[in-house]
């Protein structure tokens, strides 16, 4: 009968008597030290409840954040293989494309910020969700020539 109380959802003594059909006196007398046992039974299981979520929690934001950096590596390798691209950086003539270049600059300084907020590195220590899409967006706009940023002007930037 203990367990059953123990475990049950029973908040009195006298409220597991009477569902169980025992003789609430004699019950009060055999178990006097079972709801001091149940509050510190529930305080406990509380306790672990509460650990349990937390971790989940920690390990939820864990893989957001790792999945957030990975992004961010990625555009990283692009715009490492964007400047190792002779096509990419140079102009028909052979001579550095300014432009392509200022914009790969843009792109790289974009990126750093978003791998500094995925990691936490940064001096604001908020949630930065929309801020990391709205970085991948910029990013994206970056990427596209100017004729397509006309096109996309709505939905990009």
């Amino acid at each position: 009968m203990k367990r059953e109380f123990m475990i049950g959802n029973y908040k009195t003594l006298k409220e597991f008597a009477q569902e169980k059909g025992v003789n609430y006196g004699v019950l009060r007398n055999k178990a006097r030290d079972w709801l001091k046992e149940k509050q510190q039974v529930n305080k406990e299981k509380n306790q672990l409840i509460f650990e349990k979520t937390l971790q989940r929690q920690i390990e939820k934001a864990t893989d957001y954040n790792t999945w957030h950096v990975e992004i961010w590596d990625e555009f990283l390798r692009l715009v490492w293989a964007a400047l190792h691209d002779e096509k990419t950086i140079k102009t028909k003539d052979g001579k550095y494309n300014v432009y392509v270049l200022e914009r790969l600059a843009n792109v790289m300084e974009k990126v750093q910020k978003g791998q500094r907020l995925a990691l936490g590195l940064d001096e604001n220590k908020e949630d930065h969700s929309e801020q990391l899409l709205n970085r991948i967006r910029e990013i994206v706009c970056a990427l596209w020539d100017d004729d397509q940023d006309d096109a996309m002007n709505v939905e990009c930037c």
